[in-house]
């Protein structure tokens, strides 16, 4: 039957994709390698919160662990032991020099990726090329820009599943 055929297929899909994502997570490095270090700057800006950390793995792990906006960098001091995440990096702010200072900035934030619908979009563009404004990266709706591709993936499949059920009759 075409519809048991299309439910398997559905789950060889699934069990590819959680195989994937959770063999990444498995061979992950260090905590840093996902960030660009930048030594000595400082960037301005308004939305952050401030941490007590011993050092810079501490610090990327409350950038991680961050509920209060999505964190696209950190900035942490070696003399006073201090960690600032932040919601903005670099491409988005005023930089300046800063001795102490170390700027640990996400790479995929710093990425330019145009392709697909805009759920996994990573830019500085603000609208499309029909004009419609882009969403906020702080706002929630239409989507949630936390989500990553394998969270799209299963939510369309079985989306579709949804749509037309699987009756073999």
């Amino acid at each position: 039957c075409l519809h048991k055929e299309r439910f398997i297929l559905l789950v060889r899909i699934i069990l590819i994709l959680m195989s994937d994502s959770f063999s990444s997570l498995a061979v992950k490095g260090d905590i840093l390698d996902d960030y660009l270090r930048t030594g000595g700057v400082w960037i301005l800006t308004r939305n952050k919160q401030f941490y007590k950390t011993n050092n810079e793995k501490e610090c990327a792990e409350k950038c991680e662990a961050e509920r209060n906006f999505n964190c696209r960098a950190f900035l942490f001091t070696r003399k006073k032991l201090q960690c600032l995440t932040l919601a903005e990096n670099a491409k988005m702010t005023v930089t300046f020099d800063s001795t102490d200072a170390i700027l640990y900035e996400k790479k995929i934030y710093l990425l330019q990726c145009k392709r697909g619908i805009g759920k996994d979009y990573r830019g500085m563009e603000a609208k499309t090329r029909r004009g419609i404004p882009c969403q906020k990266w702080s706002e929630k709706t239409p989507h949630n820009p936390k989500y990553g591709f394998i969270y799209i993936c299963l939510h369309v499949v079985l989306n579709l599943f949804q749509a037309s059920p699987i009756s073999c009759v």
